[in-house]
């Protein structure tokens, strides 16, 4: 502003002293020269206006929210004081009497003006509530018999929990039992869930293929799209490391036949799959073993809730594996602790005769372990 009101004053006082440039040229120097300092001053008069105006509004402003705060909070203390005497009406007519000597058989609302509120507010709903109960026999009796319904509501609550915590533990120990006679009848009731699966002629072992497999090397030249979808699944689920099956490979395999078997375990056993132990039959060696089955095994028993027996079968002494050309035999360390008692499923890439199936059935007989079923991808075909 200071500074615009400096170049209007010059301007006008360069208008003037042109005027008199010729009549009395002193007197429009003087004009031109303080043109400028003339209007600054003129502009800083009005810049000072306005900032008083600014301060007396801003200052009007924050003293009208302060009032209205002020008789917002006396409201509401008058409004609290009302309270109290609607609910404590003796107290109140007692506390009049203390802090003012007056004694009225009522206190109404309108005896309770301002200047009484804060000392009305000093005392807490406690001493209300204690002085109203000690002066107001109404008061006494409808809380004393407020008191009592609590009682009686806790008592109840507590009747009720004390018959909810019987019932639990009735319902619990009815679980526990039909638990009990569950796992008693185990023995009988998860071989009868494998009833309708097939025994081969050589073996009493109840067992479940989802393939018919042709031998690689007689179907060859002429196999199926059938036949090499079988062979490529169970070659690129066995993951032998000297086949150069790449990861993508394995881990199809291993998602499909994963889904297959968790799937015939799901609808055959229900939820008694808790109670299945599952045996992988072990490789020619221990690495061969683990490519193969830890994986299958971990996801098959975290997903069905199965035990796993992965961890407690060992090929301490490879050999070297039939198709090979070698005799398949290996030494192989099991933990005869944990294997007593279980009821196992035996699981196996290929069944061709049943021969590894029905030594690893007699082992585990041998263990203290009850074999329910056998479970394989496929099952070779003449």
């Amino acid at each position: 502003m200071k500074t615009f009101c400096g170049f209007v004053g010059w301007i006008v006082g360069c208008f003037v002293g042109i005027c008199f440039a010729n009549t009395a040229p002193i007197i429009g120097f003087i004009c031109i020269i303080g043109g400028i300092p003339l209007g600054r001053w003129i502009g800083g008069q009005i810049e000072e206006s306005k900032e008083q105006e600014l301060a007396a509004r801003e200052r009007a402003y924050w003293e009208k929210r302060k009032q209205e705060t002020e008789a917002s909070q006396r409201r509401e203390k008058h409004k609290k004081a009302l309270s109290l005497l609607s609910w404590y009406p003796e107290a109140t007519k007692e506390y009049f009497r203390i802090h003012w000597g007056i004694t009225r058989s009522i206190i109404t609302q309108f005896d309770i003006t301002d200047d009484k509120v804060d000392k009305l507010l000093s005392h807490s709903e406690t001493e209300y509530q204690n002085l109203e109960e000690k002066l107001n026999v109404a008061y006494r009796a409808k809380k004393e018999a407020q008191r009592q319904a609590e009682r009686r509501a806790a008592e109840k609550k507590r009747e009720e929990e004390r018959r909810a915590a019987e019932r639990k533990r009735r319902e619990e120990e009815l679980a526990r039992q039909k638990k009990e006679e569950e796992i008693r009848n185990l023995v009988n009731t998860l071989p009868a869930c494998v009833e309708s699966w097939r025994s081969h002629s050589n073996s009493s072992l109840k067992h479940l293929f989802f393939y018919d497999y042709y031998s690689y090397a007689n179907y060859k030249n002429n196999a199926s799209p059938g036949m090499w979808e079988v062979w490529r699944t169970v070659w690129h689920f066995k993951n032998d490391p000297n086949k150069n099956v790449s990861n993508i490979e394995h881990d199809m395999a291993l998602r499909k036949v994963t889904n297959l078997v968790e799937t015939a375990l799901r609808n055959t056993f229900g939820s008694k799959t808790e109670y299945l132990t599952l045996v992988c039959l072990t490789a020619s060696t221990q690495r061969k073993t683990e490519m193969r089955y830890k994986d299958f095994a971990d996801k098959i028993c975290k997903d069905l809730n199965m035990i796993n027996a992965y961890p407690y079968i060992q090929v301490i002494e490879g050999g070297s594996a039939k198709h090979d050309g070698g005799d398949g035999s290996r030494r192989v360390s099991y933990d005869r602790y944990f294997f007593s008692g279980k009821y196992v499923v035996l699981f196996d890439d290929v069944r061709t005769t049943g021969h590894s199936l029905e030594q690893e059935r007699q082992t585990m007989e041998e263990l203290g372990a009850k074999v329910i079923c056998a479970i394989t991808i496929a099952q070779t075909t003449y």
